[in-house]
């Protein structure tokens, strides 16, 4: 039986700052809030205001945060680990960060359009939720039917740039044959390659850090075709394999990196 997450509740980029501040913390990778106030005093002010504004919603008195706000600083000053994704695709790009603290885990997500990030939408778990609660962040993809592939890197690397806007097809096809042909790779795989991957509808990462600053676990990276969904895996000898990615295998590796983040310190 899937347990019913609770709703997110919204936080500004101020009010993200003062409670940071407040905490003595940061906001972890690959969230984005900026320091406010450039000038003395502006910091000030404008913590006032983000204060005021949180008292408005039961989110603050007098005597500091309430509410989801207390687990929010909780969180940024005690968070033992995280799990980052960032998913890009027709809706835009989105963050998301999940903060393992006590026996909770902290699940934030943020639009990352171009120009100012956007506001925060936080709220809290139970740690033994964490895997399901990442799961319903990701846009959910069958996986593509396909055999290994293994190109140049490039040549993906390529294709994730192309939407279906850019040219037409047979131009994003002359431009990745091309690429291909100029790392040595091979033209069958590219054959499949395109077929998988043109247009890309979208991408995405996961990954996780220990303490603060310390990349732990296997990272996993994919794309989004018309034909599904993809792994793609990088050894780093200039060329990549491209793999079918099914949701079990998705869940899987976030239950791994999971797994490692709870852990004590």
């Amino acid at each position: 039986m899937t347990a019913t997450l609770p709703s997110f509740v919204h936080f500004g980029l101020v009010e993200a700052d003062l409670l940071a501040t407040h905490a003595g913390g940061s906001w972890p990778f690959p969230l984005r809030v900026p320091s406010y106030g450039r000038i003395d005093g502006e910091r000030e002010i404008l913590f006032g205001v983000a204060g005021q504004a949180l008292q408005a919603r039961d989110l603050a008195d007098d005597a500091g945060p309430a509410g989801l706000a207390v687990e929010v600083a909780i969180a940024l000053r005690e968070c033992r680990g995280v799990v980052d994704v960032v998913h890009s695709g027709e809706n835009g790009r989105t963050a998301v960060a999940a903060l393992i603290y006590r026996q909770s885990a902290l699940i934030c997500r943020q639009r990352l359009d171009e120009g100012e990030p956007g506001t925060l939408e936080v709220r809290q778990v139970p740690e033994t939720t964490l895997v399901e609660a990442l799961v319903a962040e990701i846009p959910q993809l069958e996986a593509a039917r396909t055999l290994p592939i293994t190109v140049p890197a490039a040549a993906v690397d390529a294709a994730m740039q192309l939407t279906e806007n850019d040219e037409d097809d047979a131009s994003r096809v002359r431009r990745l044959r091309d690429l291909v042909h100029d790392h040595g790779g091979d033209s069958a795989a590219l054959d499949q390659l395109v077929g998988l991957l043109l247009p890309v509808s979208g991408h995405g990462q996961l990954g996780a850090t220990r303490d603060g600053r310390t990349r732990t676990g296997p990272a996993l990276s994919w794309l989004d075709g018309p034909r599904g969904r993809v792994r793609v895996n990088r050894p780093g000898d200039g060329w990549l394999s491209v793999n079918p990615l099914r949701p079990a295998e998705l869940r899987f590796a976030l239950g791994e990196l999971a797994t490692i983040t709870r852990r004590p310190r």
